[in-house]
This record gives structure tokens, sequence and C-alpha cells, in this order.
């Protein structure tokens, strides 16, 4: 929402400040210039990446613009719930409560518990998951970057462009203040799409994916914990740490149903 929110500020200070000085938006609008920026950087990052990368782009954007960072409270209540049902029936009474799962990966990791398998294993699967996860969201975070960095390089071409196309006709000089103003108009886009769009977005991807592994970090360490045969109020004070402060409400509170599930 926030990031809704700051790109609405900045046209608000676009507006706000061309009213101000009495000028108009017309001089603003050059569809030519928006074409070479725009699809010219998509173009230029897109020459970097393959045909599969390209295909997570639409819905790495809407991510960007709606997700929330998750911030594994959910996860703690719920594995200290599955811990008081290791504790009290044995780790393979799990198996029957992991189909009211949502998480995946905690999902995944309490099967490995099930199965029987060592310590070591399921700490290097669950690393291999988080490492896999890491390295599809780089992708992503990458392609915006680049977007983000061809962007004003593109405005600077569409400015040359620009300038000689207007210095090879000179024969009419009252045309000379038209072209240079949009001349230039495709160095604003360039660090208008750079510093709005492109690399924002790949600042709030950057955000949500380093939000994720934390929790999926916190999931490896309580999926180990229960694994260890850890106490639910021992698992629940150990994981908590991962948490924001005002999200660590205690063993006590959590049993009474006090944390909400993120």
């Amino acid at each position: 929402m926030l990031t809704i929110v700051g790109v609405v500020v900045v046209f608000v200070a676009i507006v706000i400040s061309t009213v101000m000085d009495g000028n108009s938006f017309g001089p603003l609008i050059g569809p030519s210039s928006l074409v070479l920026v725009f699809l010219g950087s998509i173009g230029a990052g897109m020459t970097g990446f393959e045909i599969p990368h390209l295909s997570g782009l639409p819905k790495s954007l809407i991510k960007a613009y709606t997700a929330k960072p998750p911030n594994g409270n959910g996860a703690v209540s719920i594995m200290m719930k599955m811990a008081e049902v290791a504790r009290r029936e044995g780790v393979l009474a799990l198996e029957e409560k992991l189909k009211d799962i949502e998480d995946p990966f905690l999902q995944q990791g309490l099967q490995l518990v099930v199965d029987g398998m060592d310590t070591d294993s399921v700490r290097a699967i669950l690393e291999t998951m988080i490492d896999s996860v890491d390295a599809r969201h780089q992708i992503q975070i990458n392609l915006w970057k680049a977007f983000g960095g061809y962007a004003p390089t593109m405005g600077m071409m569409g400015t040359v462009i620009g300038l000689i196309n207007m210095l090879g006709n000179l024969s009419d000089p009252s045309q000379l203040g038209a072209g240079m103003s949009l001349a230039l108009l495709t160095t604003l886009y360039g660090v208008f799409f750079s510093n709005v769009l492109f690399i924002p977005v790949s600042a709030k991807l950057d955000q949500l994916n380093t939000a994720e592994l934390e929790t999926m970090q916190l999931v490896v360490d309580g999926v180990l914990a229960i694994q260890a045969g850890a106490s639910p109020r021992m698992l629940v004070e150990r994981l908590e740490a991962f948490l924001a402060p005002e999200l660590r409400v205690g063993h006590q509170a959590r049993a009474k149903g006090g944390a909400e599930a993120a």
C-alpha cells in the first residue's frame, strides 16, 4: 500500500510544482519519447535474461504493489501447537496435522521430521529450498533493477537523437525552442521511469524477499526444535527472537489464542 502512496505523492508533487510555476502539462506529454524510453528500457533489460525469467514480470509487479512482508507470527503459533502434539503423542502424530497447515515450507519441514530423517538432513534440505527461493526471487529483483539502470541511458539517447534532428534542420529558427523541449523530454522520462517505477519495484521485491527468507529460517529453527523434543514454551521463546518486539507475546498468550496468525 505504501508503494502506491509513494507513486501518488510523486505525481501530486509534479502537478503542484507545475501549477505553482504557471506552466502547462502539454510540453510534458510526448508519446514518441514515452515509447522510446519505456520500450527501450524493457528491451535493453531483456537482453541479459531468458524468456522464462520475463514471464514472471507481471506477477512480480503486482506483488511489489500489493504484497505484505511476512512476519512469521502465525508460523510461531502453529509450531507451538505442533510441539505440544509431538511432546504429548510423539512425532508420528504430527502426520495427521500436516493437512491443516497452509504453509508448504512448514508442511514440508514437518513431513521430513515425521519421515524420520536425521537433523542434518532436514536442515540441509530446508536450507537448499531457501537458497532456491532466494535465487528465483533475485532474478526478478535484478530484472527490475536492470530496467531502472537502462531507463536514464535510453532517455539520454532520445535526447541526443532529438538534438541531431534539431541541428539538422536549422532553416526555421522559430522551431528551435520546441525541438529542444522535445529532445529534453526523453531525459525527463528516463529519470522518471527509473526512479518512480523500476527501481522502487526492485527495492520492494528485495524487501519482500528478505522478509520471506527470514520467516523461512524461523521455520527451519522451529522444525529442528520440534524434532529435538523442545517444549512449547522453550520453542516460543526461541522463535519469538525472530519477531518484531510488538509481536512477542509469549507462550501463555499464544496458548490462550492471544496471537493472531500472520
